[in-house]
């Protein structure tokens, strides 16, 4: 095989990958928005809107194009976008095969025979289809987001850096380094494969590596990185900001005036340095300079954020419209302060507070002092800070994974012990083994055994983790995470590493080099803290690219092995089919189920149902990431329910955020928000503290908001560092009801009178305001019942400040209405309906379709899935208890015919109980029946699997085994009461067995 075909027949390879790639995305590809950050994302796309920080202009700017395919249907945007990230994720898988043909052909210098270049085509081909197919690349490739670009720029700069090595033209590194800018304005993975790049650039210049220059290079790469991270990132963004505050503060130019000043003035210096150097003829000054200009190239996509921002489009969050606050947004300080090097221990005490400097906002005329920013001084520090937060919840978990008593401080030791195998076990290598070992199942993981975990499909090593494999029920055999791969694709990858680590060191290095800067390194830089909110893979995902490399090499391994025994050609044969098997064929075939979103639309129908639960017109109060982005998405994309103002709980401590509140916004009106805008700017009344007076009586809540906006002194009080400030002298609250309000709003009937309060009264339940209740506050005090208000289920407790005995679900929210309280109803208020307009948006204005025309429903639907079918229990119950009987069966037959039939967890038999029971009331019992046979069929594969466990396994199940002991005690005297004798046989004797092996 000439050189010429060999190059014809890689490159045509490559773009048969991305071909296949493509295909496989788009079967699977999500129709409309997914969950968590999607819905924002499409939103400000579509629109070219503010996104949270810190941004990703350029991932939105394209987004825009792709959008624009949709030519006017809204329905479609979703799919485009999500199509962007298919396209993306293909060539990723391109790129990848071009880098593993290039370092494997180093493996073999001089001319190559046919039959090696056709196995480094083979090694390519399987290593990139293994990525293809791995569990974190796929979930990414199908919806939009922003790390399948981000993971295609990395692909990128690292077959750039390939090239360069091959061609020595200098020009590669320009493409590099406007990569590296361009991905700035998507994501920083990019950046991590510096330190690779630097090695290859290293190894090519260096014909004798030793380890002190290897250390060299790395060094230099990681001053490389920091200076991209920071310096342009971040203090770039600062200087032009310092600049801004002297030409407006000092000398009374318009804003932006520094700023531009300083990009100018950079421009400026950057091009007399390139003309000084191609003066003097200092080539490594001018490709310096000529690469430090393509990175702020790439990075001056930020633009649109400024730009937009002062635009102030619907979607604007934390306002970026100046110098200072693209810093902060820069920044990301809205997310807090992680330590890294040294830190507290999540037991120490904070012992004083000191100033670091002013911190600026947008006044008027100038820029204002909004506060000072001060960093917490604790008692307890450490070197390598991994237990360091104190919300009780990980606190809680800190010591119950370390095994800490109760009031034991975590020593070093314990702290590395909690790196070691939870920031390192749990959250990195679990990843990798379900990338390249198998998954347990889809669910959750908090770091218990039947939660999330990897799984290689081997009984004996499984067994010793996870408990008996015989005995697996259906909830973890028929989960569509439950992804065997015997290992096989991890054992290929590390074959593949002793083989190039035999024929390359210094490849090997640079492989393995990435690996863990694109991996572990992320987790020693983040110091994630416990109980995260989501599964994290997704950062990760730059290492199993580089593992993918390995697999690749793996096929090469595998055929040098069988050269010793076979014919060349005939290894080549048996290597290739055997790394198809053992890799991609194992993954796509074991991953197709959990990753085929094709027919999903429960994101989308959930934020439909979500507004609808809403009157007209109404104010709904959530919080960030689910809760609210589908919703934004419904309404700013695809237009509906627009007279909903849905309000960010999160996002109301901004000033810029309460100002859009304020606002007309599509159908809806301004919020009553009556402040003005410098009671509430940054800097004012950020934290106000509750100082207990004494109060025995409720206080009108508008009279209290009167003192919690003076500015007068004689409403402050004076603290200790001197100055004066608001606070909040009683948590007794109250709002004067007028009834013919109420009815002239429509907010009740006339039916409903006597049901109204003369006052509602609650007790606050903070010992501050945040300025966010302070918003708040503001909306109940001057709303004057013209517009619904409602607040999801979902927010936390102390969100709702109090009101719950004054909460009545009508779907996915609950509705504040004045009603008396009852002190003999102990219902809370995930128990408390109104019934009759609940019946009415769950029948008639609510769809559950796509939980039956999903190919797949992912954990976060099921979750919804679950809670909704409970919300329906709910009102069936109440109904009965109303004496509604009619509109109770109406639901409960809901329930069964629109919602999934499979059980996932103990949750789902729990609902369908709740709804058997309801069933047993109404004497339907032929609807009845098959849900308790399911429901004990279930109960009896669950528990056969518990008790099979080692005995100190079973404190972990205990919750499960209590659930379904109650429910098997009930089903029995339900059956046994309605005479269904067959049946509670069945039970019975299935209670008996589970009490003699619990005995046992």
């Amino acid at each position: 095989m000439h050189l010429d075909q060999y190059k014809k027949i890689n490159n045509w390879t490559g773009f048969l990958l991305f071909a296949t790639a493509l295909i496989v995305y788009t079967l699977t590809l999500e129709p409309t928005l997914s969950f968590w950050d999607c819905g924002e994302f499409i939103t400000a796309a579509d629109k070219l809107q503010v996104g949270h920080q810190p941004g990703a202009p350029l991932f939105l700017m394209i987004g825009k194009l792709f959008a624009l395919l949709a030519a006017g249907d809204t329905a479609k945007i979703a799919y485009w976008m999500n199509f962007s990230s298919a396209l993306f994720s293909a060539a990723t898988v391109m790129f990848l095969f071009w880098t593993i043909t290039a370092l494997a052909s180093k493996c073999y210098p001089g001319k190559r025979s046919m039959n090696e270049r056709l196995g480094i085509i083979a090694s390519g081909a399987i290593g990139a289809l293994a990525f293809t197919f791995s569990d974190t690349f796929w979930f990414s490739a199908v919806e939009a987001e922003v790390y399948s670009l981000s993971m295609l720029f990395t692909a990128m700069v690292f077959w750039a850096i390939l090239k360069w090595e091959n061609q020595a033209n200098d020009r590669w590194l320009v493409l590099i380094a406007f990569i590296v800018g361009l991905s700035i304005g998507v994501h920083l993975l990019s950046l991590l494969a510096i330190p690779a790049i630097v090695l290859v650039y290293y190894f090519k210049k260096t014909s004798s590596p030793s380890l002190p220059g290897i250390a060299k290079a790395i060094a230099v790469s990681g001053l490389i990185w920091a200076t991209v991270q920071f310096i342009i990132v971040q203090y770039f963004v600062l200087f032009a900001a310092k600049l801004d505050l002297l030409f407006v503060n000092t000398f009374g130019l318009a804003f932006g005036s520094g700023a531009i000043s300083f990009v100018a003035l950079l421009a400026a210096a950057i091009v007399y340095g390139i003309h000084y150097s191609i003066k003097h003829r200092k080539y490594k000054l001018n490709l310096g300079l000529i690469c430090l200009s393509f990175v702020l190239l790439g990075f001056s996509s930020y633009f649109l954020i400024i730009i937009r921002a002062n635009a102030k489009p619907s979607l604007n969050l934390s306002s970026p419209d100046n110098a200072y606050s693209l810093y902060n947004y820069l920044g990301r300080v809205n997310y807090g302060q992680t330590p890294f090097l040294y830190g507290q221990t999540f037991d120490a005490e904070r012992t004083d507070i000191k100033e670091t400097g002013l911190e600026y906002r947008r006044g008027k005329e100038k820029y204002e002092v909004s506060g000072k920013s001060m960093k917490v001084i604790y008692d307890k520090n450490m070197l390598f800070p991994r237990t360091y937060s104190d919300k009780p919840q990980h606190v809680d978990f800190y010591r119950n994974w370390l095994g800490l008593g109760e009031n034991e401080s975590p020593s070093f030791a314990k702290n590395l012990k909690f790196f070691s195998s939870y920031q390192m076990g749990f959250m990195y290598w679990r990843y990798f083994l379900w990338n390249f070992a198998g998954r347990q199942n889809d669910v959750q993981g908090q770091g218990s055994n039947d939660e999330g975990n990897w799984i290689s499909g081997i009984k004996a090593i499984d067994a010793s983790r996870l408990g008996n494999q015989a005995k697996l029920p259906e909830s973890i055999t028929a989960n569509e995470g439950y992804n065997r791969f015997y290992f096989l694709p991890l054992l290929m990858g590390i074959a593949g590493l002793i083989f190039l680590y035999r024929k390359n060191r210094n490849d090997a290095l640079v492989v393995l080099t990435l690996f863990v800067c694109t991996g572990l390194a992320i987790i020693v830089y983040l110091n994630q803290d416990p109980l995260q909110v989501r599964e994290r893979d997704y950062a990760y995902v730059g290492s199993f690219y580089a593992f993918s490399i390995l697999i690749g090499f793996g096929v090469m391994a595998i055929k040098a092995l069988l050269a010793r025994i076979n014919a060349p050609q005939l290894s080549l044969i048996i290597a290739t089919v055997a790394g198809l098997i053992a890799a991609p064929g194992i993954m796509g075939f074991e991953g197709w189920d959990d990753h085929n979103r094709s027919g999903k639309t429960t994101a989308l129908d959930w934020a439909s149902n979500y507004l609808n639960s809403c009157a007209p017109n109404a104010i709904l109060f959530t919080n960030a990431d689910n809760d609210t982005f589908p919703l934004w998405y419904a309404q700013e994309v695809e237009g509906i329910r627009t007279d909903v103002r849905v309000v960010n709980m999160q996002y109301l401590s901004d000033d810029a955020y309460i100002n859009q509140m304020k606002q007309q916004l599509n159908q809806s009106a301004p919020l009553p928000i009556k402040m003005d805008g410098d009671k509430y700017v940054k800097g004012v009344r950020d934290y106000l503290y509750y100082i207990d007076y004494g109060f025995t009586d409720s206080v009108e809540l508008k009279d209290l908001m009167a003192v919690l906006t003076s500015d007068h002194k004689e409403d402050q009080k004076e603290f200790t560092d001197g100055d004066y400030d608001n606070f909040l002298p009683t948590k007794k609250f109250k709002i004067t009801i007028d009834a013919a309000q109420l009815l002239k709003t429509g907010t009740i009937k006339a039916t409903e009178k006597d049901k109204l309060a003369s006052e509602m009264e609650w007790t606050y339940n903070k010992n501050y305001v945040l300025k966010s209740d302070l918003a708040l506050f503001d909306i109940l005090a001057n709303n004057n019942w013209e517009r619904p208000i409602y607040f999801a289920t979902s927010v936390s407790e102390d969100t709702y400040i109090g009101l719950d005995k004054y909460l009545y679900l009508e779907g996915y929210a609950h509705r504040l209405l004045p009603f008396k309280v009852d002190p003999n109803d102990e219902r809370d208020k995930m128990e408390r309906t109104n019934s009759e307009q609940m019946y009415d948006n769950i029948m008639h204005k609510f769809s559950f379709k796509g939980f039956k025309t999903a190919a797949y429903l992912d954990p976060e639907s099921r979750r919804i899935a679950q809670g909704t079918w409970q919300l329906n229990n709910t009102l069936a119950s109440n109904l009965i208890a109303e004496g509604k009987p009619e509109m109770a069966h109406q639901v409960l037959l809901k329930n069964i015919h629109e919602f999934p039939s499979k059980n996932y967890s103990i949750n789902d038999t729990v609902n369908k109980f709740l709804t058997i029971r309801s069933l047993y009331q109404l004497n339907d019992l032929s609807n009845a029946n098959p849900l308790i046979s399911q429901t004990i069929s279930y109960l009896d594969q669950e528990l056969n699997y518990i008790t099979s466990l080692d005995p100190r396994m079973l404190p972990a199940y205990t919750r499960d085994i209590k659930i379904s002991l109650s429910m098997l005690y009930e089903l029995d005297k339900m059956t046994a009461e309605k005479k269904q004798m067959p049946l509670n046989q069945q039970i019975r004797e299935q209670y008996q067995r589970l009490e003699a092996r619990l005995s046992s």
